[in-house]
């Protein structure tokens, strides 16, 4: 049975916590979120170096109706974070142990980033268990350039920062967040770290889990999925770029070869969004694409 833990959750806009599960899968323990609604379930998978509270916006638009359920990778956030085992595969095996053990046969998977390839590849290799995909700014190969446009979020991993203030100094003062902080990236930061003794922060983020998967990521070739998915998806593009206004994670051309290929999907693009604000934001045109798609016979 899954075990409450209620401290380490995501704080609430009101700056509670929430409370939290911890889920034995497939040899290892995650960290759990559950926005408790009525209707069918949503299932969300982060990226690569982002943790379950990326999901709150999301939340904000589909809890009423819907049941939504967010974790933690492993090797992130509250989760375990085992020496060895970072690859698309494992990440598909305990997400397939997760669905079995909230009782999901059938559900939505939601991905963003690396999430977006992981609810790819499991829509392919377990079609039964996917009824709609929505994939967020990934789902495709990354270009070698897009890992200078990530660096910022690698290069935090495993340094000390003096104190919570200082970490999120330097996060507003990167480029793809000047003008565009928000609650959403306050609260995502905050769970992002952990406390140390000396009153520093560090992220929470295994450093050796990001190295062995980006390993792994390097040798995947996810446009073999493409053609194979069976059920409805939704492709999300945010068109602004991270560090520059061209590196954008996924390319204009990118975004009509993907809905190409996948033959049941509708591309929308965001305005006015880049890879971590069409997520973790409140454009309106995410909240009327992912209602239209879900309600959509």
């Amino acid at each position: 049975r899954a075990e409450d833990v209620h401290q380490g959750g995501a704080p609430a806009p009101s700056g509670k916590r929430v409370a939290m599960e911890r889920v034995a899968v497939n040899g290892v323990s995650l960290a759990v979120h559950e926005w408790p609604g009525k209707g069918p379930a949503v299932v969300c998978i982060h990226g690569l170096t982002a943790n379950h509270s990326c999901f709150a916006s999301i939340a904000g638009i589909l809890s009423a109706e819907y049941r939504l359920i967010a974790y933690d990778l492993r090797g992130r956030g509250d989760s375990d974070k085992p020496a060895q085992g970072y690859s698309i595969t494992i990440h598909c095996q305990d997400l397939r142990g997760l669905l079995d053990r909230y009782g999901l046969r059938k559900t939505v998977i939601l991905g963003h980033s690396l999430g977006a390839h992981i609810g790819l590849a499991f829509a392919v290799q377990a079609p039964e268990r996917v009824s709609r995909l929505v994939l967020v700014d990934g789902g495709i190969d990354v270009r070698p350039e897009i890992l200078d446009a990530i660096a910022p979020a690698i290069n935090r991993l495993g340094v000390e920062f003096p104190s919570l203030e200082a970490f999120l100094q330097m996060l507003q003062g990167l480029p793809m967040f000047a003008g565009r902080w928000n609650e959403y990236l306050d609260r995502y930061y905050r769970y992002d770290v952990e406390m140390l003794p000396s009153g520093g922060v560090r992220s929470k983020v295994a450093k050796h889990a990001i190295e062995e998967e980006l390993r792994n990521l390097s040798r995947e070739r996810l446009w073999s999925y493409h053609h194979q998915v069976k059920c409805p998806t939704l492709i999300l593009r945010a068109p602004d770029g991270l560090m520059t206004s061209t590196d954008c994670l996924m390319t204009e051309e990118e975004g009509r070869a993907l809905a190409h290929a996948i033959p049941k999907s509708k591309l929308v693009v965001i305005p006015n969004t880049n890879h971590y604000t069409i997520l973790m934001g409140s454009n309106p045109k995410v909240r009327s694409a992912l209602r239209a798609f879900l309600e959509s016979r």
